[in-house]
């Protein structure tokens, strides 16, 4: 999981070892702290089958 501020450079990921829970807990604290929108994407992409 991949949560980044759509207002500044803050962003916070899984792919440093980090749980889901605590990228989601930082995400909550740069908004409280900034009032700032925090947005999300799935680590990998999924991936998209065609038939």
């Amino acid at each position: 999981m991949y949560k980044y501020c759509l207002e500044c450079d803050w962003q916070f990921d899984t792919a440093g070892g980090h749980t889901e829970a605590e990228v989601s807990k930082r995400a909550i604290e740069h908004f409280v702290e900034t009032g700032h929108t925090v947005d999300s994407m799935r680590l990998p992409p999924p991936v998209v089958r065609r038939n």
